[in-house]
Order: structure tokens, then sequence, then C-alpha cells
């Protein structure tokens, strides 16, 4: 019985489960080191289980584990298919007073421009994780351009604006609220 109702959350949450979420399913918290033992659950990470024959996610699992993240830099571009080079550390964008202590390339911004371009996104396990649109990558790179190699920085750039389905208007009005729109226009005068 509680097996069936284990399994059946699972699969209507991707896979995985909260310490916090077994009580509200009706499955006392002591029987989780069964459900590992039985081979149904595996631990991932402090609180968090998953369904032992899935592939562990781990950008999926980082945003269980830390809600106000958002895959940005390197790592959205990489996603969005902007950039052929995988990250060698996750890029993440955080608020300025979280504070993470992971081996992640975190970047601070305050609560104004954090949810600035937020889409979300199935990750290469398929779970929805959330990451910053492309407009929002390429503002980023702009303001930080130190933040990508200079190799990667131009194959993002070009990549962006030889795309049919890149949105101008949404990339000025974000320079502008990034501090950026003097290099847009710089990069406009160029490849436009």
């Amino acid at each position: 019985m509680e097996i069936n109702k284990l399994k059946n959350f699972l699969k209507n949450n991707y896979g995985y489960i909260q310490t916090k979420e077994f009580e509200k399913i009706g499955i006392p918290k002591i029987l989780i080191p069964k459900l590992i033992e039985q081979g149904i659950l595996k631990k991932v990470s402090y609180g968090i289980y998953m369904d032992n024959n899935l592939i562990e996610d781990e950008l999926f699992i980082l945003q269980k584990r830390f809600k106000n993240i958002v895959y940005s830099y390197n790592t959205a571009c990489y996603l969005l298919n902007l950039s052929d080079r995988a990250p060698y550390k996750i890029d993440v964008t955080t608020l300025n007073h979280n504070n993470i202590n992971e081996n992640l390339n975190i970047h601070y911004v305050t609560e104004d421009k954090f949810n600035i371009g937020i889409i979300e996104i199935e990750s290469p396990c398929s779970n929805p994780i959330k990451i910053y649109n492309a407009e929002r990558c390429i503002c980023d790179i702009l303001k930080n351009p130190n933040s990508v190699d200079l190799e990667v920085y131009n194959k993002i750039i070009n990549n962006y604006f030889g795309q049919k389905n890149k949105n101008l208007d949404v990339l000025e009005e974000y320079s502008k609220i990034f501090n950026v729109y003097e290099k847009f226009e710089n990069i406009m005068e160029v490849l436009i």
C-alpha cells in the first residue's frame, strides 16, 4: 500500500521526493532507510531521494535544493544551443543575500533583476528547470565579458544573431535594464 503511494508520487513528480513530502502522502519518514535498502529509492542529496531506476539529474536536483537559483551564463547558453562547449562548472544566478556553499560559478544580482528573463525548459534528463532566456544571457555576458572565454563569447554572440527566433526588441529592452545598451548598439552595427 505505502509502496504504491510512493510509486504514484514519484511518477507524478519526475521520480523525486523530498523528506517533507513523505508524511504528506502518508508514509512515515522512519521508513526511508528501509526503502533505500530495498532498492526502491536512492538518496541524492540532503532530504532528497529519487526512484532508484532513474539517472540522476544534477540540474534538477540543484534546483530542488536551492529554490532561488536560475541557470545562467555558460550553462544557460549551452542548454539554449548558443554554445557547443559544455561548461566546466555549472553557472547559476541567485539573489545577493543567498549563501550557497557549492562548487558552482555563482553570480549574484539584486531582487529587481533576478526574475528578468526566466524561462522553463527541459533538462537533458527531461525534467523542468529554470534558466535565463537567450536575451538575458547575451546581456549578462555583455556586462561580464570575462565570464566566458573570448572564443565562446564570439560563438554565443554569432549564434544568437544567426538564429531565426531572436528577439531584438527584448534584447534592446534588457540591454537598457542591465546598462549594456552601448555594447548592444555596437554589436548591432557590426552584425546586422
